[in-house]
């Protein structure tokens, strides 16, 4: 009876430590998940600034008149909506084709 007892506390033991490294390991993966996630909206934020910085450029390289307007809106809410990336995109093939008569 003492021997078997003797085997269930040892095995218990066991079983906790194991469980115990578990829930370490656990944390340290959370822990990590939640870095990789700061990263990737860091990394999110940078790209849409950087969006928002090729827009201004595309819209002083397409602009027609001689004095460019240097108040262009960096409001982090202003979106890159389509018809202005369309827009951008036809006036520089425009002055591309200018260029090349």
């Amino acid at each position: 009876m003492s021997g078997t007892l003797i085997a269930i506390i040892i095995l218990t033991a066991i079983f906790g430590g194991y469980i115990i490294d578990y829930q370490k390991n656990k944390l340290k993966w959370q822990s990590n998940n939640a870095e990789s996630s700061k990263d990737f909206d860091k990394l999110k934020g940078e790209m849409d600034r950087m969006r928002k910085r090729i827009e201004n450029l595309e819209a002083i390289v397409t602009d027609d008149s001689s004095t460019i307007d240097h108040d262009f809106s960096m409001d982090e809410n202003a979106g890159y909506t389509d018809e202005i990336k369309r827009e951008n995109e036809f006036k520089a093939s425009q002055k591309l084709k200018n260029r090349g008569d």
